[in-house]
């Protein structure tokens, strides 16, 4: 897993709140209030193009791709530098069986911010306050166009780039779940930010000074459930299937794999989609961790069954697996 933690400053302040206060605190902060209350604003480049990017559209995740993206990190760096606060980019995929998630393929930044500091309360306002206001030359959600920001959670409200015109709205039903336990769910300890490709990759004039096309990403074949990543920008929406389920009749390790499929694994990966790829290839026992013994039994099956040893899962491999054990 490709996962950054950077070091925060600690603070006492706010860290023994009652549990009344943290409910008022917490239904009397608007998601993006005004910066006038001092916080510092992240840097803005001098020399941006006079032409912007429009609002990203929702494009969703396909795959598990744990490589850092360059404009992930930049932006996550940026933040980190002007706050002094901690971030995560990607999460580990090989437990979901649906890519549910930007975290899964570099996209997604973790911000961390707890609505219950009022310091990090106020940083967060302002942070998000530059994002969506208007720039000079009167482009508004000016700095989250030029990021390539796609959707913010925070503080049990969501704003979407592709829904803007509904501003900020209610999160899930985390309005109603006040309590510390679900801080984490309804985004009240961590600023959620799910970026474009065009934005994850750095390609946006925020950094580049030249306005980025949209890039649909990576698209998912129709006859596998996930994407293998992104070699080159996609200028064309992906096409839309429908999920590919395991046949009537199916074995439980075939029940396991369709699910996965297409979920490019190499070494140095873990979790249960490893286990699986395991046991699909005969090794024993299925560690559930892709080592040496993993890539030299995964080469010697593709061998045996006319593919080139890679060594890793790519979508002809699957495809190969799958036929093995019954998906016509």
């Amino acid at each position: 897993m490709n996962h950054v933690i950077l070091p925060r400053r600690l603070r006492a302040l706010g860290l023994l709140v009652s549990a009344i206060a943290s409910v008022a605190i917490i239904s009397s902060v608007a998601p993006a209030a005004s910066a006038g209350d001092g916080a510092a604003v992240p840097a803005t480049p001098t020399g941006l193009p006079v032409a912007i990017e429009g609002l990203s559209p929702y494009v969703p995740p396909t795959g598990c791709d744990l490589r850092t993206r360059t404009g992930s990190a930049k932006l996550a760096q940026l933040i980190q530098a002007t706050y002094d606060n901690t971030y995560a980019l990607s999460r580990t995929c090989t437990s979901a069986t649906t890519p549910s998630s930007e975290h899964f393929d570099g996209r997604a930044i973790d911000t961390f911010f707890n609505v219950r500091d009022a310091t990090e309360r106020a940083e967060a306002s302002a942070l998000l306050t530059w994002l969506i206001a208007y720039d000079k030359a009167g482009n508004h959600y000016a700095n989250a166009r030029r990021l390539g920001v796609m959707y913010i959670i925070w503080n049990n409200k969501m704003w979407s780039s592709y829904r803007s015109s509904e501003g900020w709205r209610p999160y899930s039903t985390c309005a109603d779940t006040p309590s510390a336990a679900y801080d984490t769910a309804c985004h009240r300890n961590h600023v959620h930010l799910s970026l474009s490709w065009e934005g994850a990759n750095g390609r946006t004039s925020f950094w580049t000074k030249q306005v980025a096309p949209v890039d649909w990403g990576p698209c998912r074949p129709a006859d596998l459930n996930w994407s293998e990543g992104q070699a080159a920008p996609n200028p064309s929406r992906c096409p839309s299937h429908p999920v590919v389920k395991a046949p009537s009749g199916a074995s439980t390790l075939l029940k396991e794999m369709v699910p996965r499929s297409g979920m490019v694994l190499r070494p140095g990966m873990a979790g249960p989609a490893v286990t699986t790829l395991q046991k699909a290839i005969g090794q024993v026992p299925a560690t559930g961790t892709f080592a040496s013994a993993t890539t030299s039994r995964l080469k010697a099956w593709q061998s045996t069954h006319g593919l080139g040893p890679t060594g890793v899962t790519y979508p002809s491999t699957w495809r190969a697996l799958l036929a093995a054990n019954g998906m016509h």
